[in-house]
């Protein structure tokens, strides 16, 4: 056996996109128009709400969702802290307080059972994560949102074509944010996408998105180049999901008798997940797991640690002195449960037990197949198996 391979990389353009980018050119129109506009019309159709929104970035849309809704100073978001660091840096664009929430060991999306102790007279806005395409309990997890009337956002920057029951992700919240950044299963190099059913809530999200409305609004305006390579990929993207289903249940089926410290995390009955990257669950203490994991990486197997929970993250415990824009929960204005308090003291039993030690991404993104995923559990069988 070989002692290392050449992953497939991710994305690969072609043709279609090559020809997609040149039309763009051709028309001289670079940013916003025809194209933008197209894309948006063929994503709100597929994921099933009836306004879409394309802008530059996820992160812009994150942070307009939370404009639209009107949250700032002395407002709290509920918010996972297992998750990037935008889907929490967007609360203080806006001044809020971020209210970090413990997850739950299934999905590692926000535990329903722990959200509802969260809940203030402060609380604007509920930010939930279908994390690496897994969708959450996000049924579960709207009901308590509409039983509180609080706005549900949905970052499904990793979830393109997931679904509970038939009904894709994107469609549970008041808005949902779809990340197009080059790593995503829909790639246009650097993009992002609001969707909503809420007309007001639309338009107030068109007029922000361009600098100069009579409201304090942002230069976060998608390209024609971003519109026409989406299009492109939203129609691969169904092809591209199965064939990440399809490695999923493969590797599954290769590692079920690797090692019992190793468990792939597998998706609930009623589900479907696409695979953004599939979770591996670290079910005991592992000695040089850094180590072991060095050596995958060396015969190029993409695994690795997940990320530090964000409640660590300097952002929100900052060492030096407070940053320009002050400390939301130290503002005068701001009474919440935040206040006095420091965010890295946060009990999250759950956060503590897996992240980032106990839980591993394995990328398995087309044209990733069978040869690929027998020679990584091969790999993984002389690292892990006990």
């Amino acid at each position: 056996m070989s002692t290392s391979i050449k992953w497939p990389s991710w994305p690969q353009y072609g043709q279609e996109e090559y020809t997609a980018v040149e039309k763009v050119i051709r028309s001289n129109q670079l940013f916003a128009a025809k194209e933008v506009q197209l894309f948006e019309e063929q994503f709100s159709t597929y994921i099933g709400t009836k306004f879409a929104i394309g802008l530059g970035n996820a992160t812009e849309g994150l942070h307009l969702a939370l404009a639209a809704l009107d949250i700032g100073v002395g407002d709290e978001v509920i918010v996972t802290p297992y998750s990037w660091i935008s889907t929490a840096s967007c609360i203080l664009m806006q001044n809020a307080v971020p209210v970090f929430c413990d997850i739950e060991p299934e999905s590692f999306g926000m535990d329903p059972q722990k959200l509802e102790e969260k809940i203030t007279e402060h609380t604007k806005a509920i930010i939930v994560v279908h994390m690496f395409g897994y969708p959450s309990k996000i049924r579960e997890l709207q009901a308590i949102a509409q039983k509180y009337d609080i706005p549900l956002i949905e970052d499904a920057s990793h979830a393109h074509g997931a679904s509970v029951n038939g009904k894709k992700i994107g469609t549970f919240g008041a808005l949902s944010v779809f990340s197009l950044h080059q790593r995503k299963s829909l790639s246009v190099g650097d993009g992002g996408i609001i969707c909503t059913d809420n007309e007001e809530i639309k338009d107030k999200i068109y007029r922000l998105r361009s600098f100069g409305d009579f409201e304090l609004s942002y230069n976060y305006r998608m390209t024609e180049f971003a519109g026409a390579l989406g299009q492109v990929g939203l129609r691969k993207l169904d092809y591209h999901n199965s064939q990440r289903i399809q490695n999923a249940q493969f590797l599954t089926e290769l590692l079920k008798d690797v090692s019992p410290a190793l468990e792939m995390v597998c998706v609930r009955e009623d589900e479907v997940g696409v695979f953004y990257a599939v979770l591996i669950r670290v079910n005991t203490e592992i000695e040089h797991l850094d180590k072991k994991l060095l050596t995958l990486q060396c015969a190029g197997i993409p695994i690795r640690k997940t990320w530090e929970p964000l409640h660590l993250h300097s952002h929100f415990n900052p060492t030096n002195k407070p940053p320009a824009r002050g400390l939301p929960w130290d503002d005068p204005r701001y009474s919440g449960i935040m206040r006095n308090k420091t965010f890295s003291d946060l009990e999250l039993p759950m956060v503590k037990k897996y992240c980032p030690h106990r839980l591993l991404e394995f990328y398995v993104h087309p044209p990733t197949g069978l040869t690929e995923l027998e020679f990584a559990a091969e790999m993984l069988k002389r690292e892990f198996l006990l």
